[in-house]
């Protein structure tokens, strides 16, 4: 059952095959009903001639000859019996085949059944009807039967006939739904092939020509040959960008440490050491974005639970305070729900909010103004985490340039590129996705990520 000609075959010749089975004995019936109607009308044209030739006769025994052409014309042994006016018996076999509760006649009208005759099986017909002759003059009964043995063999042949005709049809039907099968398949193994014959590199999409069926799986597939594609470029510029940005890093740790080793006095070497530290905390702080960024692309139902949002958010804002006043700037949280139970990755969902929120910080000049803010939209269909800021605006064309990995903007800037790009990875996986608005015409911004409303 794992071949689809083989399922179609089935599912095509097992009706056939009981369709055939019922006009067989339909068949079967028909035959033996006609064989008995050819039969009883030759068995009435046998009595109807007997009774002529009684007649013609003066009711003597029935000539050699005419019960010889008789019993030929009938295909079985022959068999009558003549009762006269008086219930006499006039001629033929001395007894008759009796039907179950007696003979029951009316004249001219001849009946028909069933019966036994020396252990042998017959058909009997009987009719009265008035004979006038020299020697019988009134009402004569006539009885004749024969044996069923032609009748028998007549509907065994015609049903064999018929049903070798059924048989062939169906023979023939299915070598034709294996061939129609088989070529109507054949677009299935010219889609193997053009599959088969592909190098595990070539991601193009199949562009052979399909019939309307396969046309939605071929489309399905050359959109997952899209999807990998991207994918590779993605993941092998991913890739070729993280070994740039680790190569400088770790270049620096060793030329700290060389100065470190070099250095004469302690206080040298303390700052050297202080260098190499500074340099690891944001080679792993760019490693772990990385990590996440890459996490959240392969985010499945199975990593997300119910977790408290609100509580993530404010936990990420009280983490950031710090750093903000340190620098000279105005902090603030706008939390609309002091629980909101949301469903997803609570690790990734605070790394990308952690980030948002530094981005602002690490961008922004001194007395800037800081917001951190999260609510649901009008329409209730979106949560929203947003950070705004009075600095420097940005456009949506901006936001998109900015999200890709390792894109700063800044050339002086110390941050890792990363920050927005796993904002946007990790809104994704959500089913949402950033924004930015700006706060004036003029100055500032704001960057949300927006997740669909889905209670846990």
């Amino acid at each position: 059952m794992n071949s689809i000609r083989t399922r179609l075959l089935i599912w095509l010749m097992v009706p056939l095959s009981a369709v055939a089975a019922i006009v067989s004995l339909e068949t079967f019936f028909s035959a033996q009903k006609a064989s008995r109607e050819l039969n009883d009308r030759t068995l009435l044209a046998a009595m109807l001639t007997l009774s002529e030739n009684i007649v013609a006769s003066s009711g003597t025994v029935l000539a050699e000859n005419t019960l010889k052409i008789l019993t030929e014309n009938l295909g079985d042994q022959f068999y009558y019996y003549v009762q006269g006016p008086r219930g006499a018996f006039v001629t033929g076999y001395s007894r008759y085949p009796s039907p179950e509760g007696g003979l029951h006649l009316e004249t001219g009208i001849p009946i028909f059944y069933n019966g036994e005759y020396n252990g042998v099986p017959v058909r009997v017909t009987a009719m009265r009807q008035f004979l006038s002759g020299r020697r019988i003059n009134g009402l004569t009964t006539i009885i004749a039967w024969q044996q069923t043995s032609t009748r028998d063999a007549l509907t065994l042949r015609l049903f064999v006939q018929s049903l070798l005709r059924l048989v062939l049809v169906v023979l023939a039907a299915g070598g034709i739904v294996w061939f129609a099968v088989s070529r109507g398949l054949r677009p299935i193994d010219n889609l193997q092939n053009a599959i088969d014959n592909r190098s595990p590199y070539d991601l193009n999409p199949i562009r052979r020509a399909m019939p309307i069926e396969l046309k939605g799986i071929v489309g399905s597939m050359n959109e997952l040959f899209g999807r990998v594609a991207r994918s590779k470029r993605n993941r092998e510029q991913f890739i070729g960008n993280a070994a740039h940005q680790l190569r400088n890093p770790i270049a620096a740790i060793k030329v700290q440490a060389q100065a470190a080793l070099a250095a004469g006095a302690q206080s040298e070497m303390d700052a050297g050491l202080q260098q190499i530290v500074t340099t690891s905390d944001e080679t792993a702080r760019m490693i772990n974005i990385m990590l996440s960024s890459a996490s959240a692309q392969v985010l499945s139902n199975e990593g997300m639970k119910p977790f408290n949002l609100a509580k993530v958010v404010s936990r990420c804002a009280e983490a950031a305070v710090k750093a903000s006043l340190e620098k000279g700037q105005e902090f603030s949280l706008d939390m609309q729900f002091e629980n909101l139970t949301y469903w997803g990755s609570e690790i990734l969902l605070g790394e990308a909010i952690a980030n948002l929120i530094d981005n602002a910080i690490r961008h922004n000049k001194e007395e800037a103004n800081i917001s951190v803010s999260l609510q649901i939209d009008n329409d209730d269909r979106f949560v929203e985490i947003a950070v705004t800021d009075d600095g420097q605006p940005m456009d949506e064309e901006a936001l998109i340039a900015l999200s890709q990995p390792f894109s700063t903007g800044d050339v002086n800037s110390s941050g890792s590129g990363l920050g927005l790009s796993l904002a946007k990875d990790v809104a994704k996986s959500h089913g949402g996705y950033i924004k930015v608005r700006p706060t004036t015409p003029a100055m500032g911004k704001t960057i949300a990520i927006r997740l669909p409303h889905i209670s846990a």
